[in-house]
């Protein structure tokens, strides 16, 4: 059975009929036909998610995904109270907010996706060389919903403003303790990004069995240099992972994305 928390990428691996659902339930999911985007967006992205950007209801959603794969497929109560405890969320993020011109650094992500590509580095890299005050304003074919929680980890909350087809979201530092409890972390907690480095190798583990994951990660070692950062994709935190990192002379820091999705940045040590 297909829930709301199936990412896109494993449902479509799993079950590639329910392609032609997500492209019948609305055009937004056009862009799954592109394999590149398919591998990279969708493997962040959870079946609620995906319903949120594309402005489709997640009950109707998951009920013809379920059919497609199951013809004796019903509904069930609990998918009915989902857009309840969905509403009951909603409204806890500022609505209006006045920005300086001058502070916001615009970044049109539209042309980075029309061009086949996944613009979360390109973002990142803005994230990074925001300066103290200074607001980033996304513009999006669509609701970027996933980003909210990687930049919400960072310090960031966001208001996103919708103008005809076009979505425009700025993210801006969290204000009193919230903002403080981040910027406060310990330098090992924060220092190591994307962007970083000169080239980034990313593997996928979840959904593997043990100790297939681990297997992974040591084999992708050895494309591992000083320039080289290994983004590992992975569905829980890999405890047992740190020791042998550190035997071989990496380190690694994790960073909670939502349940069951944690990123892993490996990189050697600087001697």
């Amino acid at each position: 059975m297909i829930t709301k928390d199936f990412k896109i990428s494993k449902m479509l691996s799993a079950y590639p009929q329910t392609l032609k659902v997500l492209l019948n339930a609305s055009p937004h999911f056009k862009k799954l036909e592109n394999k590149v985007l398919r591998k990279t967006l969708a493997s962040r992205v959870t079946v609620e998610q995906a319903a949120k950007i594309a402005g489709v209801d997640l009950n109707y959603l998951l009920n013809e995904l379920n059919k497609s794969i199951n013809s004796s497929y019903t509904d069930t109560q609990k998918q009915k109270e989902t857009n309840m405890n969905e509403k009951k969320s909603e409204g806890q993020i500022p609505t209006e907010i006045n920005f300086e011109p001058d502070k916001i650094k615009r970044l049109d992500v539209r042309p980075i996706l029309d061009s086949g590509k996944d613009p979360f580095m390109d973002i990142m890299a803005n994230v990074k060389t925001l300066n103290e005050g200074e607001v980033l304003l996304i513009i999006n074919s669509f609701e970027p919903v996933p980003l909210y929680s990687v930049l919400g980890n960072k310090g960031f909350d966001h208001i996103t403003k919708k103008d005809g087809d076009v979505f425009k979201i700025y993210f801006f530092k969290k204000s009193g303790d919230a903002a403080k409890e981040f910027t406060d972390k310990p330098d090992s907690e924060n220092s190591t990004e994307e962007t970083d480095f000169e080239n980034v190798i990313e593997i996928d583990v979840r959904g593997l069995e043990p100790p297939e994951p681990m297997i992974k990660v040591l084999e992708a070692l050895s494309n591992v240099d000083e320039k080289t950062l290994l983004l590992v994709h992975h569905h829980r935190e890999p405890m047992m992972l740190y020791p042998k990192l550190e035997e071989r002379g990496y380190t690694a820091v994790t960073h909670k994305i939502e349940e069951n999705y944690f990123k892993v940045l490996i990189s050697k040590k600087k001697i």
